[in-house]
């Protein structure tokens, strides 16, 4: 899988869920804590999600 897609792929993934999490683990919806918290998830989540679909995709070329 291309290097962009996979980036793409990882920013798509690490936003919903970043930002689903903050929202449903933030005492004030309507404050600033879960867009902040949203935003630093999101950080961490998108290279967890882009390495681990660089090891998913390398596992599925090395068995075809």
């Amino acid at each position: 899988m291309n290097t962009i897609v996979r980036g793409v792929i990882s920013v798509v993934l690490a936003l919903f869920l970043g930002f689903s999490i903050s929202f449903t683990v933030s005492l004030d919806p309507t404050g600033t804590t879960p867009i902040i918290l949203g935003l630093v998830l999101t950080g961490v989540l998108i290279p967890a999600f882009h390495f681990g679909l660089c090891r998913i995709t390398s596992d599925q070329q090395i068995s075809s």
